[in-house]
Formats: C-alpha cells, sequence, structure tokens
C-alpha cells in the first residue's frame, strides 16, 4: 500500500503543478485579450496605423463626393445638351416628334406567343446539354437508342 501512497503523492505534486500551469497561461492569455480590447493601448502601439486608415477614408470619402458632384454637373450639360438636339429636331422634321402608337393587341399577343416559345426551345436545349454533359462526365457517351431496342 505504501507504494501505491508514494505514487499517489507524486500524481497529486504532478497535478498540481500542471493546475499552476494552466492557470498561469490562462492568466496571461485574460491580460493579452484585455490589452488587445483596451482602444488606447492600440491607438498608442498603433497609432501611425490608426492614422494613415483614417487618412485613406477621408481621401476615399472625399474623391466619392467629388466623383458625384461632377456626374451631376456633366448630366446637367448632357441633358441642355439633349434638349437641344431635340429642339432642333423637331425644327427640322415636326412629324417625328409624335411618339407612335401602341402597337395592335394581336401583334402584342404574337410577339409574347414568339418569347415564350424561343424561351421554351432555349431551356429545352440547355437541359439536354446538362443531362448529356454530366451522362458523358458519369459513365461515358449515352446510347441513342430507344429503351426498348437496347439489348
Amino acid at each position: 500500500m505504501r507504494g501505491l501512497n508514494g505514487q499517489r503523492e507524486e500524481f497529486e505534486r504532478k497535478a498540481d503543478e500542471l493546475r499552476d500551469r494552466l492557470l498561469h497561461t490562462i492568466e496571461a492569455i485574460d491580460q493579452r485579450r484585455h490589452a488587445l480590447l483596451d482602444v488606447r493601448t492600440q491607438v498608442r502601439r498603433h497609432g501611425a496605423g490608426v492614422v494613415t486608415g483614417g487618412i485613406m477614408i477621408a481621401v476615399m470619402g472625399g474623391a466619392v463626393v467629388i466623383a458625384l458632384v461632377q456626374e451631376a454637373r456633366a448630366r446637367a450639360e448632357r441633358l441642355r445638351a439633349e434638349r437641344v438636339r431635340a429642339l432642333v429636331r423637331f425644327w427640322r422634321h415636326p412629324d417625328w416628334v409624335a411618339p407612335r402608337g401602341k402597337p395592335s393587341v394581336p401583334r402584342e399577343i404574337g410577339r409574347k406567343i414568339l418569347v415564350g416559345a424561343v424561351s421554351f426551345v432555349a431551356m429545352q436545349l440547355i437541359r439536354r446539354g446538362i443531362r448529356l454533359t454530366l451522362a458523358t462526365a458519369g459513365r461515358g457517351a449515352p446510347e441513342r437508342r430507344p429503351p426498348e431496342l437496347r439489348a
């Protein structure tokens, strides 16, 4: 029994040492966490980077504002120029100014049917292409014979 007590004391001493090391490590991690989340410490350590980042954000924000102002000015100038061109067109060809009438109902129906048919055909072709691609990648080229003729 004494041999076991000696081993037990040794295990307890080892466990105490490991516990102390673990607590020390946890304390060090906690101190680093506090330092990492402390804004004053981070600004002191990385002041140049913070200032540089702030300046970059300010410059980019200014560039965006300048671009928006220039776009607004250019748009106003484009609108003025377009209005002048429209007046010139009106003066030269007054019969072209009136908007065209709406297309007839049969024409609209025909157009929508045609668009639907083309969309359907395109979808079928895409599905067939995907199916053939997957079949080729999976198990070789698919057979083109109907299932009842395969033997």
